[in-house]
Parts: structure tokens; sequence; C-alpha cells
């Protein structure tokens, strides 16, 4: 009995530390990103997650303020799609450069979304609150919606572009509102 409960909390350290990503990383520097050309068109596997050059899937969430937002709906739009947690400290940490993002890019091309992933939504509520964070956090309640983008840990970042495609994934924290960043951003606005 006790070597099974000693497995099982090795396998829950292991399984959290995996899900949140390592907290050593450095956040991507995305120059590599913006070098590719655009757009990067890659072959979705039968029934798997979707990749680049595939429609995003769609789906309607409620943020912490009680607006309900529908991904079709933003269709003309590129839309910043972030899954996170409260729990996770490289999703806290590039948080404030995701809101700095939010604030430069115009919010009639652009819309940020940032769905808080296994977490409680008093949490994000507190949490926005105390980092005076605005951008919109939706609530993935059950995370169907992560489960459906096939994400295998927090942070995972989409873009996707006018049509509702998706154009970059980055797994793993971001300084979201560098040089490099804002320049790939604007190219799938400008297109």
């Amino acid at each position: 009995m006790q070597k099974t409960v000693f497995f099982l909390l090795i396998l829950g350290l292991t399984f959290f530390l995996a899900a949140c990503g390592q907290e050593d990383k450095e956040k991507t520097p995305l120059k590599k990103i913006s070098e590719e050309p655009m757009p990067r068109v890659v072959t979705m596997q039968p029934d798997g997650p979707p990749v680049q050059g595939n429609p995003a899937p769609d789906f309607t969430l409620t943020d912490i303020e009680g607006r309900t937002w529908t991904l079709s709906q933003l269709k003309g739009q590129v839309v910043f799609l972030n899954f996170w947690a409260t729990w996770c400290p490289p999703c806290v940490s590039e948080m404030p450069s995701m809101q700095n993002l939010y604030n430069t890019l115009p919010q009639d091309q652009f819309k940020m979304l940032a769905v808080l992933y296994g977490d409680e939504a008093r949490n994000a509520k507190d949490f926005a609150q105390q980092l005076d964070i605005t951008l919109p956090i939706l609530i993935d309640e059950g995370n169907q919606v992560g489960m459906n983008y096939g994400i295998t840990g927090v942070p995972e970042t989409f873009i996707l572009d006018k049509e509702g495609i998706i154009r970059e994934k980055v797994q793993g924290p971001a300084e979201w509102d560098s040089a490099e960043a804002i320049h790939m951003i604007r190219q799938y606005i400008e297109q």
C-alpha cells in the first residue's frame, strides 16, 4: 500500500511539473518564428489536434467579467489565443508582456483571449485585479477547449489569421511585447 501511495505521489508531481512547463526555461525568443515565410501550412493528422494551416476549433466561453466570446464571430481580426493558469509561474511571468501587446495593437483588428486552463475562475479574477490585467480572461470549465486544441501544458499560444486559420503555435512563455512578436502579429494584421 505504501509503495502504491509513494508511486502515485511521484507520478502526480511529475505530471504537475510537465503540465506547467519548465520554470528554468527562458522565454521563447520569437525571432525564429518571424523569420519563417508566411503562411506556414502543415498537414493535420487524421483525428489529431489542429496544427498550423488548419482552421482553429470554434468555441464559446464566458470571461471573468461575464461577457460571452465565440471564436467564429471574431473572423476578420487576428486572434491571439493563450492557454494559461495562475498556478503556473511561466504563465504568470509572460502575462505582463501579453498585456503590453494587448495595449499596443489596434483593438478593431486584433483580439487577445487568455483561456484559463485547469484553474479556478476566482483565482483568475483575483490575479487580474492585483496586476491590473484588462485583456479578456476566458474560463474553460472542464478544460474542453484546451483538449480540443491538443495543448500539452501551459502556457501555449496560438495565433489565428483573419480567416480563423492557425498560423503560429508557441509552446512555453514568450516576450509578447518584443519587437519580433509585434512584427510577426502585425504581418498577419496587414495581410
